[in-house]
């Protein structure tokens, strides 16, 4: 049996030792240090193959859907890059119909890329929907050259694991044009635009999935921000639905759902509603600082047996504790989950700071753990 299928094995049946897989790549950076670059956008999947075979354990590979601009080069894209000493700063624009969707992007060396400006925001008002909706068209429009696109990265990465294909699926998240902030208050404004706009994400995200499933992917990961961000209000109207019916289509494809909120979770975990979302693999019931669930063995009991999770040694813990405190807490860690169905891993994806030996330490103590 190859690493994938004992991955998703661990996942549909858990295992009966402690199964080590930590979250590396998907621009976090600790994948790019161990290549010796600086920029965590200069990171290859080559790098991110050669951490795991470094760091140990079970890899899962995390690749993107890719961008309208990929799939239709035809648009009128305009990408402007500048450069100052420690600073990366990109620009780009697209002219729709309805006016222009402006991005900017920010970069650090070993920080990574933040998001400046999001294109559409509530001062839009009703005319942001038409702005998302035409947005959402394009990807309808030119879906089939979706598998063709992504076949190359599948290929590449099947060797090595299984591999998890990333948009922003959630019909809430509004293609990912807008800040969380923003959709709220335009879904509090404008309530039968912003339905009505997540039903029409929602098809064409069901109808992307099955140009996805032309390739060998094996997981789509399908995300929601923690109780930081959104009121459960907001889950039981949107994200629970919306994510029931778009789960149900990737379970009729026999492929599995990856969900991963990596900030506070509770009071949601306890009200059920991620039990109810359709999920086969989740993280991360992260204690604190990182995120507010105090008692993994508590947290393992409330969600669904037939969820398999996946955390939880804190980033605070792997960038500032020694050796013995990490080995310490991977014990505890073991302990804890024992006869669950869980995965030991990180309480978000490793960044570019975190030493190596803490990493190394943490798979060594899980997998000599009797």
């Amino acid at each position: 049996m190859n690493a994938g299928n004992e991955f998703i094995e661990c996942v549909k049946k858990g295992s009966t030792k402690p199964f080590v897989s930590l979250q590396i790549g998907a621009g976090a950076g600790f994948d790019v240090k161990l290549a010796g670059k600086q920029w965590n956008s200069q990171g290859t999947l080559d790098d991110t193959i050669r951490a795991y075979e470094i760091v140990g354990g079970f890899p899962l590979f995390n690749i993107g859907l890719p961008g309208l601009e990929q799939l239709a080069p035809d648009l009128p894209y305009e990408t402007e890059n500048s450069e100052t000493e420690g600073e990366k700063f990109t620009n780009t624009h697209l002219e729709t119909p309805f006016g222009q969707l402006d991005w900017k992007f920010h970069e650090l060396p070993k920080i990574g890329t933040m998001i400046m400006k999001y294109p559409v925001t509530v001062d839009d008002n009703e005319n942001a929907f038409n702005m998302i909706k035409w947005f959402a068209d394009q990807h309808y429009k030119y879906k089939d050259r979706v598998a063709d696109k992504i076949q190359p990265d599948v290929d590449k990465l099947k060797n090595h694991g299984p591999v998890s294909l990333q948009w922003n699926i959630q019909p809430f998240e509004l293609f990912g044009l807008t800040s969380v902030d923003n959709l709220v208050l335009l879904a509090k404004l404008y309530p039968e635009q912003f339905r009505q706009t997540c039903d029409h994400i929602r098809d064409i995200n069901a109808a992307l999935l099955e140009e996805v499933f032309k390739t060998d992917v094996d997981f789509v990961f399908l995300g929601a921000p923690g109780s930081e961000m959104l009121s459960p209000e907001f889950y039981e109207k949107y994200i629970i639905p919306d994510s029931q019916k778009l789960t149900d289509v990737v379970h009729g494809c026999g492929r599995l759902i990856y969900s991963h909120i990596c900030s506070p979770i509770e009071p949601f975990l306890t009200m059920g509603f991620y039990n109810q979302m359709g999920l086969d693999l989740f993280e991360t019931f992260s204690p604190p600082p990182v995120g507010n669930v105090e008692s993994i063995e508590k947290a393992r009991e409330i969600m669904d047996d037939n969820i398999c999770t996946r955390g939880n040694i804190g980033l605070d813990l792997l960038l500032n504790g020694s050796k013995e405190q990490v080995a310490q807490a991977t014990l505890d860690l073991c302990e804890a989950t024992k006869g669950t169905k869980h995965m030991i891993a990180a309480s978000d994806y490793l960044f570019y700071d975190i030493p190596l030996e803490n990493v190394q330490t943490m798979v060594e103590t899980a997998e000599n753990f009797k």
